[in-house]
């Protein structure tokens, strides 16, 4: 190409982007552009967000820290999120590029005021009392246990008590990502709607755990006809229940070379995905054991509920958990997970495959 025809050309692109315009060499072409490769043409997926792991210790201190600084009736405000720090200077609060998590403590006799969003969530809890500890989704009291899982759906009213000796703590997990990239945000308080700061309880755990026993539910009974029939009902999944899975499978073998043994929380409407947007699962990793690499479109949160693995990742990159630990493993970065220890390992997983299925992006490959 002579000098006359670079320079013509050099100048035609500087009229396209100063114009706000571009074309397909210079933005996505696989061979000619510049441009980040996670937005170019490219073989196989490039992640904006890179692997990391945030030590749950780490994490806990910044959190007791923040209490002292923010009174009871900012109870609702006192979290800590995790930032993949490849995101952190475009991506508010984003672990990965669809996922936020996070953990939020309530101290003795406090509660976080009730208020609801068009984003779904889900808390996981990592420290509880005895007793005292839950939280009202739509009326219905959930207690708050070590490992118990909540989900708070699209548009559902919620609000965290504390009536117990000790603190609670618990990760929060969104897919709120998605709605400020898609524009769908919606958000109230319940005394700017009510006039309440919070929810009556009218049922307990039990009316919405026992109401799949026999594989029907009536939603009237537990859901006004704001919320979106496609919410999950089944909004409390007790970890007594799916750890006792966990260990009847094992019974049977050390599970999926691939996956280790693993369970799935679902909705029982429809046998999806916990969310329409998000999936959550446990998995069991035997005692001397590893799960083998696979790449995957999906991106994954990872929170170590019991026991020490270690995940394995390219360039010789490993991330040694400890319970509670949190780590992210971007869209097709290939892992390994094992375990050294003499005892089982538990993973709590938060995944956004539901949306790369539902678009047909759905791949996995052997690494």
């Amino acid at each position: 190409m002579d000098a006359k025809v670079n320079s013509s050309r050099e100048e035609f692109i500087e009229d396209l982007i100063a114009n706000n315009f571009t074309t397909f060499f210079v933005a996505t072409h696989p061979k000619y552009s510049t441009s980040n490769p996670a937005f170019r043409f490219t073989p196989t997926p490039v992640s904006v967000a890179v692997p990391y792991s945030w030590s749950y210790a780490d994490a806990r201190e910044r959190l007791m820290h923040l209490s002292s600084l923010l009174t009871a009736e900012e109870a609702e405000r006192r979290n800590i999120n995790f930032v993949n720090p490849a995101l952190k200077d475009f991506m508010p609060a984003a672990a990965l590029p669809t996922l936020r998590g996070g953990i939020q403590l309530l101290l003795p006799d406090e509660q976080a005021y009730s208020h609801r969003h068009s984003a779904n969530a889900f808390r996981l809890v990592f420290e509880a009392p005895k007793t005292g500890a839950y939280t009202n989704v739509e009326g219905n009291r959930l207690p708050m246990s070590m490992g118990d899982l909540i989900l708070t759906p699209n548009w559902t009213w919620h609000d965290h008590h504390n009536e117990g000796d000790s603190n609670v703590i618990w990760y929060d997990g969104l897919d709120v990502l998605f709605a400020y990239w898609m524009g769908g945000v919606f958000y109230e308080e319940m005394v700017d709607v009510t006039g309440d700061e919070y929810q009556a309880v009218l049922h307990e755990a039990d009316s919405v755990t026992d109401n799949f026993g026999a594989g029907m539910i009536h939603r009237k009974s537990m859901y006004p006809d704001h919320i979106p029939a496609s919410d999950n009902t089944l909004i409390y999944y007790p970890y007594s229940k799916a750890r006792q899975l966990l260990s009847d499978l094992a019974q049977h073998g050390a599970g999926d070379p691939y996956e280790g043994i693993l369970v799935e929380y679902v909705n029982p409407v429809n046998c999806g995905p916990t969310f329409p947007t998000m999936s959550t699962s446990l998995r069991m990793i035997k005692e001397r054991s590893t799960v083998e690499a696979m790449h995957r479109t999906e991106n994954v949160l990872f929170i170590t509920m019991e026991g020490s693995v270690t995940f394995h990742l390219p360039d010789n990159q490993t991330f040694t958990t400890k319970p509670h630990d949190v780590t992210a493993i971007p869209s097709w970065v290939p892992y390994s997970i094992s375990n050294k220890e003499q005892d089982p390992a538990v993973l709590f997983s938060q995944s956004d495959r539901p949306v790369f299925e539902a678009l047909s992006f759905y791949r996995e490959e052997k690494a």
